[in-house]
């Protein structure tokens, strides 16, 4: 008798689901597992109408929870209604108009939309919820991704995790807030930037967990962190308060441009250089620097085995940071090449620093820094450059306080050269320095 109920509840069950499906499937494929494909999948065609190959969303649809799989190349159209609640896998899917299309919806699968922008969905208010805005990039594409004013938060779950990922052939306009929630995590990233071709500018703020951390250990929060990013730039953005740096570029990254930005309060630094070829720091302000070492406005140091060169560094203001820029590479044991810096140029800045030289560059191979305006604390140096085989300083001004000035005077009775001097510069090779002024505060 048991045997028997069961098997007409399971022939009613069948036809339900016929009902729900619109075509009928062995019993014998109703296994556990597809009984629930086949409950949580909503068949496309339920969204809406469809006419020469758009999707017509004239009414609002709850997935309840379900996936949407829409049909390849389907262009999606908003046209009174959107789509609520539940996961929608694109495939090749194409969307038309710039209405509001998602509500609290999980995007995945492949899309092909050239403009992007939260305008897209109407509540992007939970944690995260801006990687739906991103997993509708293509790197096959080229998009432009825009997030619009409003506060975006984010959080990273694990170490090294990264928050919102931006790939190849991009174009990311910020004009919002996106904070970080506090964690204990040693590394993470707001934002990681990994591919060519990527523009990443807009009026507004990443904020990291700076001063609401909930750890003590690690010094590797990135606010922006570039790796084998290869014809990228970064322009215009306010990064703040990150528990590392507010950017770091590496990862083998080549022609790099970071322009008119404002770093503040980096814990470790403004930025780091550690593996990249051709990297532009341009009209940039750095301040605030401080809380574990280095402690930079701009570190340049590659790790053992890697190499930086052609680094240009220019108009760019530093103030109240523990230290100014960096430029320095491994100890000599570790072998003439490895790690290796090539050529540095730093030119028309503005470093004040508070407890380490404003210009500290150690192993280059040819470095210039000209026409800088420096502020050096507590009888420190104000440039010095030493174990590097080329050197040109010319045309800088040195502010310095009484007590260093009485120390090179009577050390060596000039105020350039080796010995405790406001400008220091020791090279292997060929040296020019000529034309700096040096000013008494």
């Amino acid at each position: 008798m048991k045997k028997d109920i069961s098997l007409k509840g399971a022939i009613l069950f069948h036809f339900l689901l016929i009902a729900w499906c619109g075509k009928i499937r062995p019993a014998s494929e109703y296994t556990t597992a597809n009984l629930k494909v086949v409950l949580d999948t909503i068949q496309f065609k339920k969204l809406g109408r469809v006419e020469k190959g758009k999707l017509l969303v004239e009414r609002d649809i709850n997935l309840k929870g379900g996936i949407c799989n829409l049909p390849k190349d389907i262009t999606l159209c908003a046209k009174g209604g959107m789509l609520r609640n539940g996961i929608v896998v694109g495939n090749g899917t194409k969307i038309q108009g710039k209405d509001k299309l998602f509500d609290k919806v999980i995007i995945k699968g492949s899309w092909n939309v050239p403009d992007i922008s939260t305008k897209l969905f109407v509540d992007l208010k939970k944690e995260n919820a801006l990687r739906n805005v991103m997993a509708l990039a293509n790197p096959k594409v080229q998009n432009r991704i825009v997030i619009e004013k409003g506060i975006y938060k984010v959080d990273a779950k694990e170490e090294d995790s990264t928050c919102l990922s931006v790939g190849s052939n991009a174009e990311l306009v910020i004009n919002g807030t996106i904070q970080l929630a506090p964690n204990n995590l040693k590394s993470c990233n707001i934002i990681e930037v990994k591919g060519k071709n990527i523009k990443i500018s807009g009026k507004g703020t990443l904020i990291g967990d700076k001063h609401t951390h909930t750890g003590k250990g690690g010094e590797w929060g990135m606010g922006i962190r570039l790796h084998h990013a290869i014809d990228v730039s970064v322009s215009g953005l306010t990064i703040k308060d990150c528990w590392g740096d507010c950017i770091y570029v590496g990862g083998q990254s080549k022609n790099v441009l970071i322009e008119k930005c404002k770093l503040d309060h980096g814990r470790r630094q403004g930025i780091s250089v550690t593996k990249a070829n051709g990297v532009k720091i341009i009209h940039c302000s750095i301040t605030n620097v401080g809380g574990t070492a280095p402690q930079h406005a701009i570190d340049i140091e590659p790790n053992r085995p890697d190499s930086v060169d052609n680094i240009l560094i220019e108009d760019v203001i530093v103030k109240d940071c523990e230290g100014g820029f960096l430029v320095t590479r491994g100890k000599p044991n570790e072998g003439a090449k490895t790690p290796w810096i090539g050529s540095v140029t730093i030119r028309n800045c503005q470093v004040s620093s508070k407890s380490r030289r404003p210009i500290s560059m150690k192993r280059c191979e040819e470095v210039r820094i000209e026409g800088c305006n420096l502020y050096a604390q507590k009888g420190r140096t104000g440039i010095s450059v030493t174990e590097t085989e080329k050197a040109v300083v010319q045309n800088n001004t040195v502010n310095i306080d009484g007590n260093i000035l009485e120390k090179a005077k009577n050390s060596v009775k000039k105020l350039v050269g080796k010995a405790v001097n406001p400008i220091h510069v020791m090279t292997t090779g060929q040296s020019i320095v000529k034309n700096n002024q040096i000013v008494e505060r």
